[in-house]
């Protein structure tokens, strides 16, 4: 038996593999599905914050694996599924509009052979404008079928902005029959509607969405009437229990409900399965599946190859899943491809130089260790950089007379990304390595129009990052984990403080949780010293993520958007520790804090590299305890000095 692979990306590959004869006269073959999601522009095992090689990650690491596993599998198909084009300074470098020719990531990803791309949310990050010029440079076929130019009175009428899907073929000769045997593989991607929020700035009256089951529905039936005999999902979205209510944001689960999918390569929440820890109705992750389908998520980064082979039949001229395996492999320690560094090492050399640009000077370390708990130094730092610019756009218009605040939340806080991704800088020079380690992210700028009663309900859903504390319960869960750093703002230009006894109000998703009626968490909120009241009028500046509606937070109302800068918050950090930001505030009071609690400590998890921060953490009377399996380091915060003396 002779099969062919054809597709993009692999046009003229050709493998020889004995024939499988059933007793029922039937061919049989194995589909190897291999997909990588949420590579986030890791081309190297380099991580480009602290400036080191690491072993566990990147795009080279699995080209070795995949490799390895196209060596034992004579058909097979290579996708992605999205979020490839944001989430490293190379990223930042190479989305630059500037740029012509083929993007270093679509350069990698065709030298490797994929088949087949689709698109996720951070793909948006730079604009349609940047998007465009970067896919129309590649040959790799790119799908999202619910991003819309036009939407229609069906999904089945869209006009998609990318093409939904893409029909990949393989060619079996098969010399007992005489028969050429054609596999036809039909490949969709969907995406979360939120990214109208998270990229609202970007896409807001230039696109419209779908809910990613209508639209997954339509285009499966679609696939399967063009003569699909495999119909694969691509579906940049997190396995949820719940994401079953329409437009759900991680909706995996009610996905592999739709009639006529065989596979599904999820991913957008970073996780792996199988092997994570997701558990519900209809998720198996002992058998890889999801209602029965089998289903991958590998990883972020370049972690993992998700691997799934699908046992296939063919007789009355139709093939048949007959069974499958399915397996997430690490990259950890894989050997890098060496052609494939050999081709993105211009790309790394460039992004080496951009980093290290000088940019100014810091006489104190900074650090992230504690942004999670205390008013911090990185995110005063952005905030003040933030004000600068809008401040500076807001000059000579009807709100310059305003108060002027500033949103910022810390970016660097571990999570997902490992005990390793936070902030450390010691005293001393500061380049724009570190600036893109206090500001990851391609954000636009926005200044929003706010009454003091937006303000207090901003800070409520702040505050519903940490756990209720209980009075004299001793040692207490400070921070709720479902709310990543990054959803947790601060308002530079008031104070305030926060009262842990009261309930949150809020959940992770924004939705209100407390009764309405329940008193705020946020007590003590003042401007330059009077209490804020509801009607008192503010202007915040804010990246566009933030202001759409991104996080836990309610969108702003267009009408209340008053400046929108083009994709600059990382410039802006730039820019200001040029002019010596990093010193301006040393010694500024923070502007808010935790009230105390009798008989209460504070248990949270942050990075081992607060151990070497001994002065500060003596200071703060925090006590560091064992490192967890995991690899991050336990803290113990007296909320009342006595609680940790007795605790220890």
């Amino acid at each position: 038996m002779k099969v062919q692979n054809k597709g993009s990306g692999a046009a003229g590959a050709q493998h020889v593999v004995d024939p499988a004869r059933r007793g029922d006269g039937a061919s049989s073959l194995t589909l190897r599905v291999l997909a990588t999601s949420d590579v986030h522009a890791h081309l190297r095992g380099f991580d480009y914050a602290r400036g080191v090689a690491v072993d566990d990650w990147g795009l080279t690491r699995v080209a070795s694996r995949v490799t390895q596993a196209r060596s034992d599998a004579p058909v097979s198909v290579l996708l992605d599924n999205g979020d490839i084009l944001q989430g490293t300074p190379l990223a930042e470098l190479f989305n630059d509009a500037a740029r012509d020719g083929l993007h270093p990531v679509m350069q990698a990803m065709q030298a490797m052979g994929y088949d087949a791309v689709g698109l996720g949310n951070h793909e948006f990050n730079y604009g349609l404008e940047v998007l465009d010029r970067v896919l129309e440079a590649s040959d790799i076929p790119v799908l999202c079928a619910n991003v819309l130019k036009q939407k229609g009175a069906d999904a089945g009428k869209d006009t998609p902005l990318r093409p939904a899907t893409v029909m990949l073929e393989r060619t079996v000769d098969d010399p007992q029959t005489g028969e050429v045997c054609v596999l036809r593989i039909g490949v969709l991607s969907v995406m979360p509607v939120q990214v109208m929020n998270w990229d609202g700035a970007n896409l807001q009256g230039r696109v419209e969405t779908r809910d990613m089951v209508e639209a997954a529905r339509a285009h499966a039936a679609r696939l399967r009437e063009d003569g699909a005999d495999i119909v694969i999902v691509l579906a940049h979205t997190g396995i949820d229990p719940g994401g079953t209510h329409p437009e759900a944001e991680n909706a995996a689960v009610a996905l592999a409900q739709i009639p006529g999918i065989d596979a599904m390569v999820t991913g957008h929440t970073h996780g792996v399965f199988p092997g994570d820890t997701a558990t519900g109705e209809g998720i198996d992750p002992e058998r890889g599946t999801l209602h029965g389908v089998p289903t991958v998520m590998p990883g972020f980064r370049g972690s993992h190859l998700g691997v799934i082979d699908l046992e296939m039949t063919r007789s009355g001229g139709r093939w048949q899943v007959e069974g499958h395996a399915v397996r997430a492999v690490s990259a950890q320690g894989a050997p890098e491809d060496e052609a494939i560094l050999r081709l993105v090492e211009p790309a790394h050399q460039a992004t080496l130089d951009y980093l290290a640009q000088p940019l100014g000077h810091t006489t104190r370390p900074i650090h992230s260790y504690l942004s999670r708990v205390r008013d911090d130094w990185p995110t005063r730092l952005v905030a003040m950089a933030q004000k600068a610019v809008i401040e500076t756009r807001l000059a000579g218009s009807e709100f310059a007379g305003l108060p002027l605040l500033s949103a910022a939340a810390p970016y660097q806080t571990g999570g997902r990304a490992g005990p390793l991704a936070y902030v450390d800088v010691p005293a001393g020079p500061l380049t724009m390595r570190e600036a893109t380690s206090l500001y990851p992210f391609p954000n636009t700028l926005c200044a929003v129009h706010a009454t003091g009663e937006d303000l207090r309900d901003w800070l409520d859903r702040a505050a519903s990052a940490f756990c209720q504390i209980v009075p004299r319960q001793g040692d207490q869960s400070l921070l709720n984990s479902t709310f990543p750093g990054h959803a947790v703002d601060s308002l530079y230009g008031l104070t305030y403080r926060i009262d842990l006894t009261l309930p949150p109000a809020y959940d992770d998703k924004g939705e209100r949780i407390a009764p309405f009626g329940t008193p705020s968490r946020v007590v003590d909120l003042k401007f330059e010293g009077a209490p804020v009241r509801a009607q008192d009028e503010f202007v915040v500046a804010v990246n566009g993520y933030r202001a759409y509606g991104g996080g836990p937070y309610a969108p702003v109302a267009a009408d209340r958007i008053l400046v929108q800068t083009e994709p600059c918050a990382l410039q802006s950090v730039a820019d200001y520790l040029v002019a010596g930001g990093a010193d301006h505030n040393e010694k500024s009071a923070p502007i808010w804090s935790l009230l105390p609690v009798a008989g209460a400590c504070g248990v949270f998890e942050t990075g081992p590299g607060l151990a070497g921060h001994a002065d500060e953490v003596a200071d703060l009377g925090l006590c560091l305890d064992a490192l967890t399996e995991d690899g991050f380091l336990t803290v113990r915060v007296p909320l009342d000095h006595r609680a940790c003396e007795s605790a220890a």
